[in-house]
């Protein structure tokens, strides 16, 4: 059996202990709760609901059946039971005409104990149909309170929200959104019979919704007008008698919803629960506007930033196709006219700078090609399509061995390399990687290239171009794919360095990843994969 609760309304000290010690030898659950005066006595009412209400006949501030009148307002039906030293006939027989269950004199303690037990010691009754009704309503509006809560994106969405229901939930006839700002309160939405205070601030420590927020606790308050948090000035011009102000998020409140009645009402724990559950939830929809509000600042600086980086790189572009290829035209149109007129005049040293000359500036030339073609390679759109990458890799192979004719390569392409991309980039991939599976398998007797498709961990498709070239130590993988960072001498293997720069870019496009695995003279293999290029 749960503990039943009883208040217990006594200013004498000896009372009390015998009394406590009376009860808590009936062998029932027992949780006795004494207030010592009127303003205890009111706030504990207010408080909680109880089982049992036991009170003195003269405790001050309570004379006569005060006591009484103030269980009936603000916990109707509760039970009372007047517990004095002097129960006469004539004040017991008014005490039972007044509604109090039983008159009993402090020297009949036995009788106390006899009553209590008869009174508590019992099942609760069970919950009728119509309860059963109302709480499964109740829940069902709350979850549909959440699920809007989940999706709110303003203050707006959530301020209307959580004032709707909070009013649905426990039927009062008003319902508030109060939020922080600073030391002041802000009711910033309402839903109620009549506007109270939408759009009014207080300071924090004038109204209850300051209280329940500075004490991060809730506030069930039955009769506003007993309770000296509330400023009773400020309510008498409205219909509010009974509040609830129900802070939002435990650990520092940042709001607080508030729900009113016309009439004396004191909430059961399951509403109370289910404000609280409501306030958590409301607690989350801000923390995740804040969330979002951030994310859209974020992303719209970040916009501004690559608009104006997108600029630079444009005028950067224009600066390398312009005003850097006209010295080199003059480099190379120079160096023309001197191997064309004056090669056979000069010296064999002379000869040799000349001819060095005119092979770097076609090299920056080249560069300057790549670095183009990087640029713009940001700024394609996609177009993707069905491709087959075996196709794609027979008509580059084919063009390679047409270069080179003499050379021995076996190649090994897997069939049904189905995919979905830009023809295009995915031709120039190819392209790259497939030459430079070529290059760098040339001084081998018999070359070996291999293109194919393994499955992925996840149960995607992972591709590949193998080689046994010349490879690379495996803990500079991480270098290739930066531009014109090359790991093999240009005597040997000649190149700008860009290649394998634009393959991860062109990767990178179709939503995909790019990596390599080699060891030296044990051949490369360059993995990649291709996610959603539909963007």
């Amino acid at each position: 059996m749960a503990s039943r609760k009883v208040l217990y309304l006594e200013d004498n000290p000896l009372d009390v202990m015998l009394t406590q010690n009376a009860l808590y030898h009936l062998g029932i659950p027992l949780e006795l709760h004494v207030a010592g005066n009127n303003e205890d006595y009111c706030a504990a009412l207010g408080r909680e609901p109880y089982d049992l209400v036991i009170s003195d006949s003269s405790v001050p501030g309570c004379e006569g059946h005060e006591a009484l009148w103030l269980a009936q307002r603000i916990q109707p039906d509760i039970p009372f039971i007047y517990f004095s030293g002097h129960a006469d006939a004539l004040s017991a027989e008014a005490g039972l005409e007044a509604g109090a269950l039983d008159c009993i004199d402090k020297q009949d303690l036995w009788r106390l104990k006899h009553t209590v037990r008869k009174l508590l010691d019992r099942p609760t009754q069970p919950v009728a149909a119509d309860r059963l009704y109302l709480n499964a309503r109740r829940q069902a509006r709350l979850v549909q309170a959440v699920q809007e809560l989940s999706m709110a994106r303003e203050l707006a969405d959530v301020t209307r929200v959580v004032r709707t229901a909070a009013r649905e939930l426990v039927l009062a006839d008003g319902a508030t959104f109060v939020l922080r700002e600073g030391e002041d309160c802000h009711y910033i939405d309402e839903d109620a019979l009549s506007p109270l205070w939408k759009g009014k601030r207080f300071p924090m420590s004038a109204c209850i919704s300051g209280w329940s927020m500075l004490n991060r606790a809730q506030a069930a308050i039955p009769d506003i007008y007993v309770d000296d948090r509330i400023p009773h000035d400020a309510y008498r011009p409205t219909f509010v008698k009974s509040l609830v102000m129900t802070p939002v998020r435990s650990e520092d409140p940042v709001a607080a919803i508030g729900t009113y009645w016309a009439q004396p009402y004191l909430p059961d724990e399951d509403e109370l629960q289910l404000l609280q559950t409501l306030a958590n939830s409301a607690a989350l929809a801000l923390e995740n506007v804040r969330t979002y509000g951030e994310l859209e600042h974020r992303v719209s600086e970040r916009t501004r930033n690559l608009l104006a980086l997108n600029q630079e790189l444009e005028a950067f572009s224009y600066s390398i196709s312009h005003d850097l290829r006209a010295p080199l035209r003059a480099i190379n149109g120079f160096g023309s006219i001197l191997l064309e007129e004056y090669m056979a005049k000069l010296p064999n040293e002379g000869r040799h700078y000349l001819l060095r000359i005119c092979a770097e500036a076609a090299r920056m030339n080249e560069q300057i090609d790549d670095l183009l073609k990087l640029f713009q390679l940001s700024n394609l759109p996609l177009r993707p399509i069905p491709l087959d990458l075996g196709t794609m890799a027979s008509q580059i192979l084919t063009r390679l061995r047409n270069r080179e004719p003499q050379r021995k390569v076996e190649v090994f392409i897997a069939p049904a390399l189905q995919v979905r991309g830009d023809h295009g980039l995915l031709l120039a991939l190819l392209d790259n990687l497939l030459s430079n599976a070529w290059k760098y398998s040339s001084k081998r007797a018999v070359a070996t290239l291999e293109i194919g498709m393994q499955p992925a961990g996840d149960g995607g498709e992972v591709f590949f171009v193998r080689d046994n070239g010349a490879g690379f130590k495996p803990e500079l993988a991480g270098k290739l794919f930066n531009p014109f960072q090359r790991l093999h001498a240009q005597q040997d293997f000649p190149g700008t360095g860009i290649g394998l720069a634009l393959s991860q870019r062109i990767v990178h496009r179709h939503g995909g990843q790019i990596w390599a695995e080699s060891a030296p003279e044990q051949g490369a293999t360059f993995y990649f994969t291709l996610g959603d290029s539909d963007r």
